[in-house]
């Protein structure tokens, strides 16, 4: 319980006192639509990365190549599912929802992101089987946090939405790279 008390604690504040004054600050559509394509084309490279990883590892039998993006996508697989069944749950909604009040079980999905969460399960995945290569873990570890922030300009998610889905993809990532 080191990092898990502070985390929520750090949730709570940004639910009651800063997701939804923070929603109207941006207002400019074309950094609304560039932010959205940049958490896409993010997301994308990671999801493709782990791919191509798995892809020549296997082609070349390169066994730690071909485990580490086995490893990445599983834990992308698996943080992308556990993103859904908490949108499921929680049933927040969207801030570019018109009248939007970020209220929880009003018909939405926002919270968490999932953009946030397979960006870090990829990252964490990366930075855990590559240790000793410290330009590798924070190059996963920036375009994690590209991904992950670029989606509130976008106004796909709140700052509380980002931060459990980062949690969620970081904690996922690293178990299932131990493992």
């Amino acid at each position: 319980m080191k990092w898990e008390l502070p985390i929520l604690a750090v949730t709570g504040v940004l639910i009651a006192k800063v997701d939804r004054p923070t929603d109207n600050r941006i207002q400019s559509k074309p950094l609304q639509q560039t932010a959205g394509q940049w958490s896409n084309v993010g997301l994308g490279l990671e999801l493709g990365s782990a791919a191509l990883a798995y892809g020549i590892g296997c082609g070349k039998h390169h066994s730690y190549l071909r485990d580490t993006g086995f490893k990445a996508l599983a834990a992308m697989g698996a943080a992308g599912t556990a993103d859904l069944a908490l949108k499921l749950a929680f049933d927040r909604q969207f801030p570019y929802t018109p009248n939007s009040t970020g209220k929880f079980w009003g018909g939405g999905r926002s919270f968490p992101s999932g953009h946030s969460a397979t960006s870090f399960a990829f990252a964490a995945v990366v930075a855990h089987r590559y240790p000793k290569k410290k330009w590798v873990k924070w190059r996963a570890y920036a375009l994690a946090t590209g991904v992950s922030l670029s989606r509130y300009p976008a106004k796909k998610h709140y700052p509380s939405d980002i931060l459990i889905g980062a949690t969620l993809g970081y904690v996922t990532g690293t178990y299932l790279a131990a493992h």
